[in-house]
């Protein structure tokens, strides 16, 4: 695993997160430039996550020569390579539209950005992102992680899926059966994915010291919280734009 030494929200830090938003932003325009159909768009995102997960374990084989088992895709942030694949391939469009969707919105985006505000385990040991060549790691982290946050919200823009705020139990339906997957693989290997096994960079790892399920059960309800305050959010501002096309209309 890749630990922080870097300084949160020192130069490297900001750094990135203003690469990042700048590079989504033409990244969008290009996009419109295209004029591709939504399906096109949630291939493309599918085939650029997966481009981006496959540079990330092919640098750790060809840096540390063997497969890198606590890089698994049972991470919270892996949850787009099952996510998006799912939604473009499942006939059920009920089971898409009653789960998957609210999950790949909501869970994705807050996953996204905790990554970014608080990158921990990605944003490297060195204190500049110049020489590149010792931030291959942090780069794709952070590409990936910033379209974990463009896509989603492109998923609501773009009415991929049409918001509700009834729809937050079923976002975390499938946030909790990942949760469960992803621990049932803390137990037969040994590992933290999630960060539910060890805390391995945790901003609640204080808790974990003093009870391990004090800590899983802290990190499951500030999961549920955020989701929580992701859809609350979205209802607002949703709400808002209803009232002023009401206004408009009459």
């Amino acid at each position: 695993m890749h630990f922080l030494q870097a300084q949160l929200f020192g130069s490297k830090h900001l750094i990135g997160l203003l690469f990042i938003a700048l590079f989504f932003i033409v990244f969008n325009y290009i996009l419109k430039k295209l004029k591709l159909t939504n399906k096109q768009k949630m291939i493309f995102f599918t085939i650029f996550f997966y481009l981006l997960e496959i540079a990330k374990l092919g640098y750790i084989i060809y840096i540390d020569g063997s497969f890198p088992i606590y890089q698994l895709p049972f991470h919270l942030c892996s949850l787009p390579l099952y996510l998006y694949p799912m939604i473009l391939l499942i006939k059920n469009k009920t089971l898409v539209e009653k789960y998957l969707l609210p999950a790949s919105f909501a869970i994705v985006l807050v996953a996204g950005i905790m990554a970014l505000a608080l990158p921990t385990n990605i944003l490297g040991s060195q204190e500049n992102w110049l020489p590149l060549k010792d931030n291959i790691l942090p780069l794709i982290s952070f590409f990936y992680h910033g379209l974990m946050i463009f896509s989603s919200i492109y998923l609501l823009k773009n009415k991929i899926y049409q918001f509700e705020i009834k729809d937050y139990p079923k976002a975390m339906t499938v946030g909790i059966t990942f949760a469960a997957i992803a621990h049932s693989f803390n137990i037969l290997l040994d590992k933290d994915f999630m960060l539910l096994n060890k805390a391995t960079g945790s901003p609640l790892a204080f808790i974990f010291e003093i009870s391990k399920p004090l800590y899983q059960l802290s990190m499951i309800s500030s999961f549920a919280i955020l989701i929580a305050i992701v859809f609350i959010i979205t209802n607002l501002i949703y709400s808002k734009f209803l009232v002023r096309n009401i206004i408009k209309t009459t």
